[in-house]
């Protein structure tokens, strides 16, 4: 039997009141008969035209942005919003004059200062801290479209910084990082490795695919950063069953290495990507080459300098930890596209964060020692051979 509302219910007692008062009433009294009448058509009338309860709207308040979170010390500001007060000016500063903000109409926006803020908490918050109501609630906005609309807007401002923090080295830089990392790796210029996103709910088409083998639903990046977890390549968009390997066979570095890496250099990657001239792997266990001893010394070895790009996606979720689930319900290319976005700004507010005050040296070229081109993992093996025992 269907649930009766509580206007049908109140709609009921009013009728049957009606009947009780009918009946009650002397055949000869005409004027209570025509009070009783127009008591029942002005409650019909009332009870018709209006809501069960009447709606207040939401209250909306800045007081904690406006009294609270401006005298927060920078340690306490730092765990609001992912940046100190240093890093937050100069961050707005950069996008304060994007063409986003900039309305062709009329309508007021909210100031830059406080959308930012609104976004920077969003990406630092996980779990019910990430809810909209709860966000829209400590910043006095609308819980509605708001929130979306001002962290599309933010994103694209960032996004559009992309070019000036995410990069990859220049030969220079290449030789500067190669110098860094000589006596442990010699001629690796950077880490690659995938990552799995979390996703709160399963996506509405095709959900299997983003099913993965760790039994949840995610979403895939793959990154390469260098030994100081700067993150130099970022590629996006895949879902949470696809391997490794196919991961790398689509971004640029695999497709193009001329273009990224001269002779002798390459990158580091675990055993689930395929051994290049310019990635280096560690051994598979089917591999037939070498003693199992030389393997398992390479692969302790290789594993233990290879960590930076554990470390990386460490510090990036831990840093912003709404990638630790994201609250997306994949089902359109839009909202697929936003939660591309969302992952691109935490790793350009990563980078931004920590490396915003270098700037490209044109000093002299470091001067390094680069192992032969040809089976560069030969070379790497006689070289962790020669290495003294710790």
């Amino acid at each position: 039997m269907p649930r009766r509302s509580e206007k049908s219910k109140l709609i009921a007692a009013i009728c049957e009141k009606y009947l009780q008062d009918i009946l009650m009433l002397e055949l000869s009294d005409d004027d209570e008969q025509e009070e009783v009448d127009e008591q029942f058509r002005v409650n019909m009338l009332i009870l018709l035209n209006n809501r069960r309860s009447a709606h207040l709207g939401v209250s909306k308040s800045n007081h904690w942005e406006r009294n609270v979170l401006k005298h927060f010390d920078e340690n306490r500001f730092c765990q609001m919003m992912r940046l100190n007060q240093t890093e937050f000016a100069y961050l707005l500063n950069l996008i304060k004059d994007d063409d986003v903000f900039r309305n062709d109409y009329n309508a007021a926006q909210l100031s830059i200062d406080t959308q930012l803020k609104i976004v920077l908490f969003r990406l630092g918050s996980s779990g019910e801290g990430l809810s909209v109501r709860k966000v829209a609630s400590l910043f006095g906005i609308g819980d509605g479209g708001t929130i979306q609309i001002v962290t599309r807007r933010v994103f694209k401002a960032i996004i559009n910084l992309k070019q000036r923090f995410l990069y990859w080295p220049d030969e220079r830089e290449r030789l500067k990082l190669i110098a860094a990392t000589e006596k442990e790796l010699p001629g690796c210029v950077g880490y690659i490795d995938g990552s799995e996103i979390k996703l709160a709910e399963a996506p509405v088409r095709n959900h299997e695919i983003f099913f993965s083998r760790k039994r949840q639903y995610s979403v895939k990046i793959q990154v390469i950063c260098d030994h100081r977890l700067r993150i130099r390549q970022l590629t996006l968009g895949y879902p949470g069953s696809v391997h490794d390997a196919k991961m790398f066979s689509g971004c640029l570095l695999s497709k193009h290495p001329n273009r990224f890496l001269s002779t002798s250099q390459w990158i580091a990657g675990d055993s689930a990507y395929p051994l290049k001239p310019f990635l280096v792997t560690s051994f598979r266990q089917n591999c037939t080459e070498y003693s199992r001893e030389e393997k398992e010394n390479f692969n302790k070895y290789f594993s233990k300098y290879r960590v930076p790009i554990e470390n990386c996606f460490g510090a990036l979720k831990e840093k912003f930890s709404s990638l630790k689930e994201l609250k997306f319900r994949l089902h359109t290319i839009q909202n697929k596209r936003e939660c591309n976005e969302w992952i691109m700004v935490c790793c350009i507010l990563h980078i931004f964060i920590n490396f915003n005050n270098e700037e490209h040296e044109s000093s002299v070229e470091p001067s390094v020692n680069l192992l032969p081109s040809t089976n560069l993992r030969h070379s790497i093996l006689n070289f962790i051979q020669n290495q003294p025992i710790v």
